[in-house]
């Protein structure tokens, strides 16, 4: 199994979760990558069997620049056939959307968008998403919206028990695949 990491960050929150899913896999699984999103990245996601995408939440949305981006996979990706009409799932394609937010105004409501915005570009492609993951994190520019918000202080988060969880979730997807591509075997 081939896994990449595809993420955007800008104040480190979702670089943190990143990491600690790219720590869980390359212990599980024998090709990972950890790929930080910039404009010069191009990668090829059907070469992936479990794709992970993750973003800071802007807006209720992924940031612009990863947005863009996988519109025009999708758009590129359906020219040149490779999207099939009605999405049907591809055997053995699986993917993971996370992100990190800060909620100050309704909580968790503000990243419900964003992961269903990612999970519905994967789906396109005729991947399973197996699991929306949503994780809380510090704003980095305006203090007061750590400690006012509905979530109460999120100052240091995502914080160890945060991670501990990112890390648990990891473990759980890699044994529910492994125990899944097991019974295909037998």
């Amino acid at each position: 199994m081939k896994s990449v990491i595809l993420y955007d960050s800008i104040g480190g929150n979702t670089e943190k979760a990143a990491q600690h899913i790219f720590d869980t896999l390359r212990d599980a699984i024998s090709i990972v990558d950890l790929v930080k999103f910039t404009p010069e990245v191009d990668i090829e996601i059907f070469d992936y069997d479990l794709v992970f995408l993750g973003s800071p939440v802007i807006d209720w949305l992924p940031t612009k620049r990863m947005m863009e981006f996988l519109k025009k996979k999708l758009q590129s990706y359906s020219d040149h056939g490779k999207i099939v009409p009605s999405s049907p799932i591809i055997p053995g394609k699986y993917g993971i959307c996370f992100c990190t937010y800060a909620g100050p105004h309704i909580g968790k409501n503000e990243a419900l968008p964003m992961t269903m915005w990612l999970s519905s570009f994967l789906e396109h492609l005729g991947y399973a998403v197996l699991d929306q993951w949503h994780i809380v994190g510090q704003f980095h520019k305006e203090t007061h919206m750590n400690t006012q918000g509905r979530l109460g202080n999120i100052l240091g988060r995502p914080n160890d028990a945060d991670l501990t969880n990112v890390v648990n979730r990891t473990k759980g997807i890699i044994g529910a695949l492994s125990a899944s591509i097991e019974d295909e075997k037998s």
